[in-house]
């Protein structure tokens, strides 16, 4: 009853309502929280008369009593209490919101999402957090490992803050009018082999040899650049992979190719995470194969500060991680 009545008389002064002074609805909501007036107007350094006039004149508007007061007792009614209730937290989030402004010297940002691939989570993550976590020592993180296809996604509709994927040298097929990229590190593309493979001793390999052996190949959806790089180096090398399934990006291949079920080709930064005493990488002759790690961040509205920084550092960093040239 107390709701519909408010609710009418917030439609009836729908455009009066917004133009209501907001201070005299603070000035409200210390009173009800006192229940005093004198210690209210204390608090609000503001005059006890000054302060009756603003409740009153806040009543007129409302064209209902907020507050029953007596010479020694100030009381809530039922319609004051139910705006009280409704109010207290907009104006809490309202008023830390200014002093986390205040406080940093621009808008502030609790927590950074970072969606990443595998490698660039193990690689890349960890590298970045202490120079955040020094600069803002009250940030949370959230770290999403993930398809490389998805860390697009999750970008492109904000759900993270700043993506790092796996790209190649079709870096500007990836880039839409909404986001930035920028390459972090490149890595050498080798062949993969288990640790008992004939091979495994040599150096390096010509990829058309490898024309009748069977090829564990990645999702063209999830892994694109994984799955191209594959495709044009076998095409390059005089042949079309036979391929015996589609896996993941990193870790169940490894298993696979250890276990002799096949080969396959891998970026060094990737071979570099497995264990090297069951898996081989050899370089290709011939070619010059590489994969990229990328971050990208959504440019279509405002970019928090702590995502900047982020950025800054990655940026920073891309120029202290050469590529190396692994010979596991």
């Amino acid at each position: 009853m107390v709701g519909n009545r408010l609710q009418e008389c917030f439609t009836c002064l729908r455009g009066g309502f917004y133009c209501m002074n907001l201070q005299a609805l603070r000035y409200f909501l210390e009173v009800a929280r006192c229940l005093n007036f004198s210690k209210a107007a204390k608090n609000l350094h503001i005059s006890q008369p000054g302060l009756s006039q603003q409740i009153h004149a806040l009543e007129e508007q409302f064209n209902f009593k907020l507050l029953t007061r007596t010479t020694r007792t100030v009381k809530l009614t039922k319609e004051g209490m139910f705006l009280y209730k409704k109010l207290q937290p907009s104006f809490e989030t309202i008023e830390q919101t200014l002093m986390d402004i205040q406080e940093h010297g621009t808008i502030p940002q609790k927590n950074i999402s970072i969606a990443a691939v595998p490698s660039a989570a193990s690689n890349w993550v960890p590298a970045l957090l202490p120079g955040l976590r020094a600069k803002f020592s009250d940030v949370e993180f959230y770290i999403q490992e993930t398809s490389s296809k998805r860390v697009i996604e999750l970008v492109r509709s904000r759900e993270s803050d700043v993506g790092l994927f796996r790209t190649s040298s079709t870096l500007g097929e990836t880039q839409e009018e909404s986001t930035s990229i920028f390459e972090i590190s490149r890595h050498p593309v080798l062949l993969v082999v288990s640790a008992s493979h004939p091979l495994a001793a040599q150096d390096s390999v010509n990829l058309s040899e490898m024309s009748g052996e069977t090829f564990l190949h990645y999702d063209p959806e999830t892994s694109p650049s994984l799955h191209g790089v594959l495709e044009q180096a076998c095409r390059t090398a005089g042949f079309v992979p036979r391929t015996m399934g589609i896996g993941p990006e990193m870790l169940t291949i490894s298993n696979l190719i250890a276990s002799g079920i096949g080969i396959t080709l891998m970026p060094a930064d990737m071979i570099d995470l497995l264990p090297g005493d069951k898996i081989k990488g050899i370089r290709i002759e011939g070619q010059e194969l590489y994969s990229s790690i990328s971050a990208v961040w959504n440019t279509s509205n405002f970019i928090p500060p702590v995502t900047q920084f982020a950025l800054e550092l990655l940026k920073e960093a891309s120029g202290a991680f050469p590529a190396a040239v692994s010979g596991r």
